[in-house]
This record gives C-alpha cells, sequence and structure tokens, in this order.
C-alpha cells in the first residue's frame, strides 16, 4: 500500500484592501487570509482528474464529494472530513440500471441517492449503483408551460427533497434563451418563470460555426440552494435572481461594486467562422469583469463571492479549451454580503492570479480545489478580520 501523507503546504496570510467598516462592526478593509493546503489521500487507487472537479457534486453538508470517472463509469466517494477517498461506486452504462456512455451533469439529493443525467434523460440512483426512478421531458406528456423541441435542463440543476421536482435553466444549447422552469414529475406540469429585470442585463453567446465544427460559448450560469432560496446567477453581472421555493416567486437582486463594473459592457459577435477568432471573442469577453456564484457560510450568515478581470495576453495556435494551455493572468476581487445580499466589502486579492476553482465554506473556511501533481488538493482560506 502507498503510504500517504496529508499535505500542508506554505502557509500564506496576506491583507485586502478596499472594504470598509460596516454596521457590524467589522473592518473589511482589513481582512487577512491565513492559506495552507491539503490533500485527498486516494489509499491504492488512482482518482481522475483530468476534467478537475467538473464533473462532481457535494453533499450539503459538505463532508462528501462525488467525482465522477467518465472513463469507468464510477463514482469516487470522499470524505472531505477525512481527507481520503472513502470507495468507487460502479454504475452501469446500459441495462435497466443504465446510466448511458456520457454523463452530462449530477445533483445530489441526500446522502443516500443522486440524480444522475444524460442526454437522453434522468435518472435517480441510489449510493450502489441502482437506479430508483427515470425523469424524461418528452414534451407530449406535460401539462402547463410548453417544452420546446429538444429542450433540457443544463448541467448545474437541483431536485427537490421527495424527488418529485426538478428546478433549473432548461434550454436547447444551440438556443442562447433559457429559461427558469420548476418541472412536477409526479404531476406532470411544466412551469416557467420570468425573470424581472432580465431585459435590462447584458448577456453574451458566441457560436463559432465552420466545415469542421461547431461551438457554443455562453456565460456562465449557476443555481444555489440556500434553505428556502434558489440563487440564479451570472457570470455577466452582478446582479441575482432569488427563487422563493415556498412562494413559487423569483425576484432580483443588485448590488453595486465599487471596484469593478457590475457587469460587462462589451456587443460580442453572434457568430465568428475560425478557431482564432473564436478564441479572440472568448479573450475579449473574459477581459471584462466575471462573477463567480456567491458561496453562504451558514455560521456567519453571509455570502463569499469572487471576481475576476482576465489579462487577454497572445492567442495560442491551441484549440479552444486545450488542458495543457497556460492559463492568463486574472486579477482576482472578492466581495463580502450579508444575507440579504447588501456588500459588507470587497477587496483585491493580488496574491491570486486566477479565481478559486469550486470553492464552499466548510467550517467558517473558504475551500477550493487544486490539483497537486495530479492528486485532488484544496486550499483552505481561513479569513481573519
Amino acid at each position: 500500500m502507498k503510504n500517504y501523507a496529508i499535505a500542508l503546504f506554505s502557509s500564506l496570510i496576506f491583507a485586502c484592501g478596499g472594504g470598509n467598516e460596516t454596521e457590524t462592526g467589522t473592518d473589511f478593509s482589513n481582512i487577512t487570509f491565513t492559506m495552507d493546503t491539503v490533500v485527498v489521500d486516494p489509499g491504492e487507487e488512482i482518482m481522475n482528474l483530468k476534467n478537475g472537479l467538473w464533473s462532481s457534486v457535494m453533499t450539503d453538508d459538505k463532508e462528501v464529494l462525488y467525482l465522477w470517472n467518465m472513463d469507468e463509469s464510477t463514482m469516487d466517494k470522499v470524505s472531505i472530513n477525512d481527507l481520503r477517498l472513502v470507495e468507487k461506486i460502479k454504475f452501469e452504462k446500459e441495462g435497466p440500471d443504465g446510466v448511458g456512455s456520457y454523463v452530462t451533469w449530477m445533483t445530489i439529493l441526500d446522502n443516500e441517492r443522486i440524480l444522475i443525467a444524460n442526454f437522453q434523460g434522468m435518472g435517480l440512483f441510489d449510493m450502489k449503483g441502482k437506479k430508483l426512478k427515470t425523469y424524461k421531458l418528452d414534451k407530449e406528456n406535460f401539462e402547463g408551460d410548453t417544452l420546446m423541441e429538444g429542450e433540457s435542463f443544463n448541467r448545474k440543476s437541483l431536485i427537490s427533497q421527495d424527488g418529485n421536482i426538478i428546478y433549473g435553466l432548461m434550454g436547447n444549447w444551440m438556443n442562447e434563451k433559457q429559461s427558469f422552469s420548476k418541472v412536477n414529475f409526479e404531476e406532470m406540469v411544466v412551469k416557467k418563470f420570468d425573470l424581472p429585470g432580465i431585459e435590462s442585463l447584458k448577456d453574451y453567446s458566441v457560436m463559432l460555426k465552420s466545415d469542421q465544427m461547431i461551438m457554443v460559448s455562453t456565460s456562465d450560469k449557476s443555481l444555489q440552494r440556500v434553505g428556502n432560496k434558489i440563487i440564479l446567477s451570472n457570470s455577466a453581472y452582478a446582479a441575482l435572481f432569488i427563487f422563493d421555493t415556498e412562494k413559487d416567486s423569483i425576484y432580483q437582486v443588485d448590488y453595486e461594486p465599487k471596484l469593478t463594473a457590475k457587469a460587462k459592457k462589451g456587443d460580442y459577435p453572434k457568430e465568428v467562422d475560425s478557431e482564432k477568432r473564436f478564441k479572440e471573442v472568448m479573450a475579449d469577453i473574459r477581459a471584462e469583469i466575471n462573477f463567480r456564484e456567491p458561496i453562504w457560510d451558514p455560521s456567519s450568515k453571509r455570502y463569499y463571492r469572487f471576481s475576476y478581470e482576465t489579462n487577454p495576453g497572445e492567442i495560442s495556435n491551441k484549440p479552444p479549451f486545450d488542458e495543457e494551455e497556460e492559463k492568463p493572468i486574472s486579477k482576482v476581487y472578492f466581495t463580502v454580503l450579508d444575507e440579504n445580499f447588501n456588500i459588507l466589502g470587497e477587496s483585491l486579492i493580488p496574491q491570486l492570479q486566477e479565481p478559486p476553482s469550486y470553492p464552499f465554506v466548510k467550517e467558517g473556511k473558504i475551500w477550493y480545489y487544486v490539483n497537486v501533481d495530479d492528486e485532488l488538493g484544496f486550499v483552505r482560506m481561513e479569513l481573519n478580520y
């Protein structure tokens, strides 16, 4: 058995400027972070990190991470508390318990059940790989709002505790228009919600259409569930949409950052015909402000949100999304919001040259994913103020 020690790398303390003392009495202009890095012990197994945590999901209590291995059709169960790989759960590709040949996204229902989606539909599975329920979006079988041809949920959808309702953005990948939808698979009813004020918020979608390929790049949209609220965020602007699952209603909240723009303002071409031009437009988009989803800290009753601006740099000759392409240097900003999304403070973090990947809060610390010599690692940021 391989000997494996949990690694603690150079702890780093640095200060952030830009915030102000608020009514809470905390001076957010003097936030410091103490940082260290920990590594998950895989035992005798190998964890496939070629796509990072792209195909992963974490339990609400932040105790267990499930990471999908597309090559082996297995799911790695990782204990965040113990920082070790607990087991590899085998799933079937075909048959009554099949997940299909390509898993597009997953969402956790509880510690015993997980929703796994492919291009054909969605299935609810237990943690032994047995399918418990199948969800199909056949438009002729539903009442309520109309399902469009080829419409499906995107990869960051959420499921209700009883397993009957799925919330998420729905659309066709060839069409930039998406709708926030609630689909009740027990009553077979679709309900789509208008996002109030969305018409004044600029979004973007760029399509590469050539003889060799068709590729679409859009703003990153995310959903987070906090209590009875679902928070919809968009990387193109600071504004958030809050869906109240108890009231079945949605509203917008907005705030004004002082250190950055509150939204992208560039007008980008909708369609290009070469990979080079596609990468140029993507670089221009990233150069403007990009907002990550807010992350909830239940201990302090605050939201933390990273945003960043990227230096376009030179355009490489590598294809889009090449894994070995060097990451451009970014200016990373950190914003603290109260539970009603009012700004408590914001800062530039000069020591970070790229935004944290897949951040979450556990026991008051911000964790984010890092690859440490092809092993699963996390940087832990402790806020001091």
